[in-house]
C-alpha cells in the first residue's frame, strides 16, 4: 500500500462492523465463512484458520483483522469490502443469533445501515449535483459563443498568428487592444 491510498472503511464503521459480524454468527468458523463468502481470498484468512484450530482467537479478533486487512489493501479487495456492507445491511434473519444477542445485533446492523445511509446519501447529492452542473452546460447555446470567437465579436480577440480563434472577453467597456 503506497502512502497516498486512503483508508477506506472510515474508523466508526470498522467499530461497527467489528461489533456486529461476531454476533451475526454463532461461531468463530461461522465468522471466518462470513468473510469467505465477501470474497476475502483464502490466503487472507489461512492464519486465522491456523490460530482458530488452536483455539487462540476470538470472533471479535478475526473480525478486526480481516477488517483490517481488506481495508489495507486497497483497490484489489474493493469488492470484498462492499459485499461485507451489503451482507451486514442487508441482514434480516437474527433468529440464527445467540438469543442473548439479537437486540444488539439488531441494534448495530441498524446503526450500520443508518451510516451507509447518510454516506450514501451525500455521494446521491454529489452526483446530482453534477449530473445537473453537465445538463446545464449541455443546454447552454453553443452557436453564439462559438460565433463570437470565430469573428472576433464584442470584446472578443482572434488568434491568427496560429490559425485557431481564441476568444478573449475584454472586462472594459471599449475594445482591448
Amino acid at each position: 500500500m503506497s502512502d497516498y491510498d486512503p483508508y477506506h472503511f472510515p474508523s466508526e464503521l470498522i467499530e461497527l462492523l467489528t461489533s456486529a459480524i461476531p454476533l451475526l454468527n454463532r461461531s468463530k468458523r461461522a465468522v471466518l465463512v462470513f468473510f469467505r463468502s465477501c470474497g476475502v481470498p483464502a490466503g487472507m484468512l489461512a492464519d486465522l484458520e491456523e490460530r482458530l484450530a488452536c483455539g487462540t482467537i476470538g470472533k471479535y479478533e478475526i473480525a478486526r483483522t480481516v477488517l483490517s486487512r481488506i481495508n489495507d489493501d486497497g483497490d484489489a479487495l474493493l469488492r470484498p469490502r462492499r459485499e461485507v456492507i451489503r451482507q451486514v445491511t442487508e441482514f434480516e434473519d437474527f433468529g440464527q443469533c445467540w438469543p442473548d444477542d439479537q437486540l444488539k445485533a439488531k441494534g448495530l446492523v441498524s446503526d450500520v445501515r443508518k451510516y451507509v445511509n447518510v454516506r450514501d446519501s451525500f455521494t446521491r447529492m454529489q452526483q446530482a449535483e453534477e449530473s445537473h452542473r453537465l445538463e446545464t452546460a449541455k443546454a447552454a447555446p453553443q452557436g453564439s459563443r462559438s460565433q463570437a470567437a470565430a469573428t472576433g465579436g464584442p470584446g472578443g480577440v482572434e488568434n491568427t498568428a496560429r490559425g485557431s480563434p481564441l476568444h478573449y472577453q475584454c472586462p472594459a467597456t471599449r475594445p482591448c487592444l
